[in-house]
């Protein structure tokens, strides 16, 4: 089970906050298997990632823009995207990982 974290600053009580699971490089850079992390859309989700997890910038997340680097893909609910557009719900299964065979 995942500690409770502080909501982020800007965000509302209906943010959805979920767990994002962490593989291959990701999980190293981090030293985590997972983390909490809030955003309506995986793009927002990726950026608070980022913020809560500064070790992925510039080598999975891109330092600028938050949104994932050429090589990371999120799988969600076991679909393979990089759609920054795609809206969570308080069960989203979300996975960060390489997108290149081996992880």
């Amino acid at each position: 089970m995942l500690p409770t974290v502080a909501r982020p600053a800007g965000t509302t009580p209906e943010t959805v906050i979920v767990a994002v699971e962490l593989f291959g490089v990701p999980r190293l850079l981090a030293g985590a298997r997972s983390l909490s992390a809030a955003g309506d859309t995986l793009g927002e989700l990726a950026a608070d990632v980022g913020r809560r997890c500064p070790a992925l910038a510039g080598k999975v997340l891109d330092r600028d823009t938050g949104w994932l680097l050429d090589g990371y893909i999120f799988v969600v609910d076991e679909r393979f995207t990089r759609d920054a557009t795609l809206c969570l719900g308080v069960t989203s299964s979300v996975l960060l990982v390489s997108s290149v065979a081996g992880g």
